[in-house]
Parts: C-alpha cells; structure tokens; sequence
C-alpha cells in the first residue's frame, strides 16, 4: 500500500474524486480558503500519465463557493458535477456540469434543474445516469435519473426525513442497487438496498459513524471510505466529548449488515471524502487531510489541506 500526498500549495484542498479516461487518471477537488462557504471555493481538475506527475488542467470558473465535485462518465464522454450556492440565505443552490472528450478541454457549464436539490454523486448504470440529491434542510435523501446527461426526473426517495443527506451508490451486474446515506446529528449511516426499478428501499442502520461516505466494491468485497471519530482508539457510533477525526476504509459485511474497520489512513483534523476506482486489479483511492499541516506550507494559517492519493493490491 502506497499513499503519497500529489496537490499541496498551502491552500484548503478538500472533497475529492478520482477517474481514469483515456489512459489518464484525472482528480477533482475544491480549492479554497476554508471549508466553509466563506472560503469562496472553485473548482480544480489535475491529471496524470504516470501517477507521479500532477498537473493542473482546469480551473472552473469562480461561482458562490463551488463544492463537492465528482465525476462519472456518459456516452464515451467525461463528466464532472459540482454545486454552488445562489443565495446561501435563502437556502439556494445551483447545480452544474460540464462534459469533456478527452478531460483537459472541458465544455461550458450547463446548470441543470435541480428542484433545490444538493446532486451529490453521479453513478451510470447501463447508459443512465443515476443521482443522489438531499435537501439542505436535511429532510431526506432521493435517487434521480437522466436518459440524456442534462435533464433529471426523480425515481424515489432513499431516505426520508432522519436528517439524511450525502448518499453514494454502487451498483452490481444484475441491477441491484446499494446506497451508503450520511445522517446528520451524529446518527450512523443508512445502508440501503433496491432492485430495478429503484422505486423501494430496504434500510440498515450501519454501526459507526461515517461522514462523506463513500461505497465502492473490490475484490469482491463491498467497503465503505470517508470520515470516521475515534476515541480511544475505538470508533465511534455516537456523540462523545473528545474525539479524533480520520478517514478510514470499512468493509460491510453482507450477512449481518454491519461495518468491520479494516485500515485508519495517515489523516486528521478536517479530512474524509474520497473517491476511488479499480484499474487492472489496484484501487486508487482520493482523500483530503490534513495530517502534514505542521510540516509544509500554509497561506492560509490552519486551514491548509492536501489531496492524498492511496495505491494498493490488497485491503
């Protein structure tokens, strides 16, 4: 296993994805000042041949603090999303993509409809673009669809109410669907499980908190990544009142629907939020932290954070 820091430049670089195209790897991310909505944050997309080399191929245009950016594929096409609010008062936001065939020249934002809607993460199954979105209000999580990459309809809703929000999905062969839901107020997260055409949910509730949550499968194993508290060196799955943040990689196991810790990455303080893929029989995980703050520079005092970039053949 291999985790090497590949974007430090002394600002808060959080919320990331990661995706082959075309024979090269590609990372997104947020680039900002803080995690919060006045670090003003915009969009970054590097890239790589070699997995050693990064360089920065995008920069999207400033809007009202950009965040949570990811991408996924459509039509031999690579495709980003990412968020930004209108009116952070009035609790607007606008969602937009933006589609590239080669993914270091990238079309003009398209914002879609999104209902008032956070679209969190974009899955294709079968040519269909899948998506999570919640209310910010955190009244419930739902599954939309899109035919042709730009205008949405809603399928179901995942999660209703339970201060659901961030969701991922993972989908097998045969259409069975998995859906991991964050849950606010220090509630673990939801395990959810729907057959085509995705319209009932069966729900589990998982035994650790897990924030920013990510699900992907490897190996023939079902795992979940993203921000995990640790007291003790126990996880946690309530509040306490001292605690450690990491990121942290957990295995589901499918008979009993509970999570079982299986590695604590280099991380800490403001961290989380990954993304993966499985290239010839290796994952490659993306994550931010802030676990070399003391060690490199910062522009902006202690809010700096690096894109971290996990290598491996085996959890």
């Amino acid at each position: 296993m291999e985790i090497r820091c590949v974007w430090w430049d002394g600002y808060h670089n959080a919320f990331t994805d990661i995706i082959k195209h075309k024979d090269r790897f590609f990372i997104t991310f947020r680039h900002g000042t803080s995690h919060g909505r006045q670090g003003k944050g915009e969009i970054y997309v590097i890239f790589s041949k070699d997995l050693t080399e990064w360089g920065l191929v995008k920069k999207f245009p400033a809007l009202i603090d950009s965040r949570d950016p990811k991408f996924f594929k459509f039509r031999d096409k690579l495709g980003v999303v990412f968020g930004a609010y209108s009116n952070f008062e009035m609790g607007k936001i606008d969602i937009y993509i933006s589609y590239s065939e080669d993914g270091i020249n990238w079309g003009k934002l398209i914002k879609i409809e999104n209902y008032n809607l956070w679209f969190w993460r974009i899955r294709n199954f079968k040519e269909k673009l899948y998506a999570t979105a919640y209310e910010l209000k955190e009244n419930g999580t739902y599954l939309y669809l899109s035919d042709n990459g730009i205008n949405f309809k809603q399928v179901s809703q995942i999660v209703k109410g339970e201060y659901a929000n961030e969701s991922d999905l993972l989908f097998e062969d045969d259409g069975l669907c998995y859906a991991i839901v964050r849950r606010e107020n220090w509630q673990t997260p939801i395990f959810a499980i729907s057959q085509p055409p995705y319209k009932k949910w069966e729900k589990y509730n998982l035994n650790y908190i897990v924030q920013g949550p990510h699900i992907f499968k490897f190996k023939n194993q079902i795992y979940i990544a993203g921000r995990v508290y640790i007291k003790n060196g126990n996880l946690l799955s309530q509040k306490e009142d001292e605690y450690e943040t990491k990121t942290a990689i957990l295995k589901i196991d499918m008979e009993n629907y509970k999570l079982i810790p299986i590695k604590i990455l280099p991380s800490s303080g403001d961290t989380s939020y990954c993304g993966s893929i499985v290239d010839n029989e290796r994952l490659f995980l993306t994550y931010y932290s802030q676990h070399e703050l003391g060690l490199k520079e910062s522009k902006v005092e202690k809010n700096a954070s690096g894109i971290y970039l996990l290598t491996t053949e085996s959890l």
